[in-house]
């Protein structure tokens, strides 16, 4: 699925590990052009790959009405730790039947599509995230997007500052220690066209989980409260199926047997 992302604001994606005080660079990923290594502006598939988890766990959980008030405590949290943010284990890895592992995931596409660590064994995923190109004249001359540009990566960077205000009427920061802060960002610049494989190694059904998530899907990258990171999304395929199969009623049955064994 090769999916197109139009940056209808500007789009944040801070840089790790790098202190340049309260400037925030954006990622950039290391490539070699003509013998020589260059550095270019991307977003991770990573980054997108947990914000389609997000949408369509939580879709799931609002369709099924499963939820803290109806599944309270340990059973509760622990399944909601495993299918919308990815689990962990606890203990040592157990053998598990490869019926039970078939049959939950045909139970539960969602899961099966992202995987997760279930606390005593792990669920492989059967999504593929490829990293978010820019459509640039670097990416171009690489083959790594199918679309057509000349200007360089760093054109399309621009630096974007935010301050937070204090209500000095309500406060005094002398006593509150809440004082103005001003910070800048590096973003990429509204217009920009970024690029994306994604693959999924199961069903037509868990194929649709992912078509739906990028339906559902309006922002990428940091500072989205602030206005950040809206793009429209193109060349998801149809999510019929998936939404079909959301709407059939099993997915509350399965969801709490699973949660009982997680619990």
């Amino acid at each position: 699925m090769h999916v197109t992302f139009t940056a209808l604001a500007p789009i944040h994606h801070g840089q790790f590990g790098l202190s340049t005080g309260n400037a925030i660079n954006f990622r950039r990923f290391s490539l070699v052009r003509d013998g020589a290594k260059i550095a270019v502006p991307a977003i991770s598939g990573n980054s997108l790959r947990g914000i389609l988890r997000r949408l369509v766990m939580r879709e799931l959980f609002d369709h099924s009405g499963v939820s803290r008030e109806t599944l309270p405590g340990r059973p509760w949290d622990r399944l909601y730790a495993a299918l919308a943010n990815g689990g962990h284990l606890d203990k040592e890895q157990t053998a598990l039947d490869p019926v039970y592992i078939r049959n939950l995931r045909e139970a539960l596409p969602p899961l099966s599509v992202f995987g997760a660590a279930l606390y005593s064994w792990m669920l492989s995923g059967r999504m593929s995230v490829g990293i978010l190109w820019p459509v640039c004249a670097e990416t171009v001359a690489l083959g790594l997007v199918k679309g057509e540009s000349t200007m360089p990566a760093e054109d399309m960077i621009e630096e974007i500052s935010h301050v937070r205000h204090v209500d000095r009427e309500q406060q005094d920061p002398t006593v509150s220690g809440v004082t103005p802060m001003p910070t800048t960002m590096e973003t990429l610049v509204t217009g920009t066209m970024l690029e994306c494989e994604i693959t999924v190694g199961g069903t037509d059904l868990e194929a649709a989980v992912i078509s739906n998530g990028l339906d559902m899907l309006r922002t990428i990258g940091a500072k989205t409260a602030s206005g950040l990171g809206v793009v429209r999304v193109t060349g998801q395929q149809d999510a019929t199926a998936y939404l079909e199969w959301l709407n059939g009623g099993t997915a509350e049955a399965a969801l709490r047997l699973l949660a009982a064994k997680l619990a």
